[in-house]
């Protein structure tokens, strides 16, 4: 049965492909390309700028995206695939970058500036070395092609937003524009926003009339824009692990990301890319109904020595560390299905098959001390800062042996008489059974217990009161 939320989830995404009529041209890879005339406005040689986004579904040899360069002489500007084979690369005026930096079915905005003798080109905003010698570009009668370089080098997949530029434009002004509109800016040669979606013309909306003549048979499809998807990090349009993957090594700054992944990234627009952003990427991918969960409103965490214990209200689906030192080492043994990762600073840990934390998860941290707080993360985008306890009483909990085997004795001490309850977690804080519970005078008090039916391997005895509990670490060997 599907849920109300993930219709409404699937009704955002089909917004997503249709709002705006965004458009975008598909080019066969052997004759498709769009030809607009030659004009004063086009022969560009000092300074210039070439922009659009791409779509490559295979790669060839010199596969053209915008080029002025179409017979023998001609010299004229070229942004293309490498000559490099697996060509994963790309080619500005005979420059090249390396190759494997372009994948099959992922949008990529691409800039190509020359400024005087000098060219940059950028790959979603960063910039990418160039190696080579540069082509002494020169002004020619040839039509600008989009989609075809010299001859029969034809691209294969989808082209959109394509700009011409007369000014070398700088990194940031590429970054602040390439997912908007352009048309106010000084230098704007031509303008193809592809968004006629039928016909044979594509329009130039500068206002300068260079529109261009769709050749071959080249189709119109959805644009680029379906890149915007929330959660779509890598932007081929599909909403996967690998997508989680790098929001969270981009949350965590193991990557450097651009200003639209990391937008991306803000799957719950809060303007903060953080476990909670990560969670809700999994619970889409996992079609979770959050309905039936428990959300999070409320949590504590409780420090003793350098053990960590963390409870909640809720179904807890993910939390994050931040600290307050860095560089710490950290033992962690979370559920199976769980994940974890961390950087200097901070720890992330989520469930990437839906199933929720153990109550009382406990973990252990260097310096426990140097927590400055604690954010648990439950379905449905519900959450809460973790609120730190009450320092909890000792028991002054020992275990004896430890490794042991067959069996070892748990000492306690009370200072007056209450309830008690001695009880077998493993490494994952799930409960394994329960050791002892009674009424227990104060003192001092032994106990011997040797497990039954648990494998080998390494458990936490927790020992709770009335209003305080202590965990102790033990090792069992058979």
């Amino acid at each position: 049965m599907v849920s109300i939320r993930q219709i409404t989830f699937f009704l955002l995404l089909s917004t997503c492909f249709v709002s705006g009529e965004d458009h975008s041209i598909n080019f066969d890879g052997f004759d498709d390309n769009i030809r607009i005339s030659d004009h004063a406005d086009l022969d560009l040689i000092q300074d210039y700028t070439l922009e659009a986004w791409i779509f490559p579904e295979t790669f060839s040899w010199l596969g053209g995206i915008i080029s002025k360069y179409h017979t023998p002489g001609a010299n004229g500007y070229m942004l293309r695939l490498t000559y490099q084979s697996p060509y994963t690369g790309l080619g500005f005026d005979e420059l090249v970058t390396g190759t494997g930096i372009l994948s099959a079915n992922q949008w990529y905005h691409i800039a190509a500036v020359k400024n005087g003798g000098q060219r940059k080109l950028y790959i979603n905003g960063a910039e990418f070395s160039l190696s080579g010698s540069a082509l002494s570009v020169t002004a020619n009668n040839n039509s600008v092609r989009i989609g075809s370089d010299y001859g029969s080098r034809f691209f294969d997949g989808r082209i959109d937003e394509v700009r011409i530029w007369n000014v070398s434009r700088t990194q940031d002004q590429i970054i602040a524009t390439m997912d908007t509109d352009p048309t106010q800016e000084t230098g704007l040669v031509a303008y193809f926003n592809f968004n006629e979606g039928s016909g044979d013309t594509l329009f130039d909306i500068s206002g300068n009339g260079h529109n261009g003549l769709l050749i071959g048979n080249p189709s119109w499809v959805d644009g680029y824009t379906l890149s915007g998807i929330l959660g779509d990090v890598n932007f081929d349009e599909t909403l996967n692990i690998y997508d989680a993957v790098i929001l969270v090594a981009l949350m965590l700054q193991h990557e450097s990301g651009t200003d639209l992944q990391l937008e991306a990234c803000d799957t719950n627009q809060d303007g903060v890319v953080d476990i909670g952003d990560i969670i809700l990427l999994f619970e889409w991918l996992l079609m979770i109904d959050p309905g039936v969960r428990n959300g999070v409103y409320s949590g504590s965490y409780f420090v003793s020595e350098d053990q960590v214990t963390i409870s909640s209200d809720g179904d807890i689906a993910g939390f994050q560390v931040d600290l307050l030192r860095s560089n710490m080492e950290v033992d962690i043994h979370l559920p199976s299905g769980w994940a974890w990762d961390s950087s200097e600073s901070k720890l992330v840990a989520y469930s990437m098959d839906g199933s929720s934390l153990p109550d009382d998860f406990i973990f252990i941290l260097e310096d426990a001390s140097s927590i400055k707080n604690i954010k648990i993360v439950g379905w449905g985008s519900t959450s809460a800062l973790a609120e730190k306890g009450e320092q909890p009483r000792t028991f002054g909990l020992t275990s004896s042996p430890n490794p042991f085997n067959p069996g070892c004795n748990i000492r306690f001490e009370l200072l007056r008489s209450e309830n008690i309850n001695i009880q077998l977690y493993d490494i994952n804080g799930k409960f394994v059974q329960k050791i002892m519970q009674n009424s227990i005078e104060s003192g001092t008090h032994d106990l011997y217990w040797e497990p039954n039916n648990i494998a080998s391997g390494t458990y936490f005895l927790k020992i709770s009161g009335d209003k305080h509990f202590e965990y102790r670490k033990i090792l069992f060997l058979k």
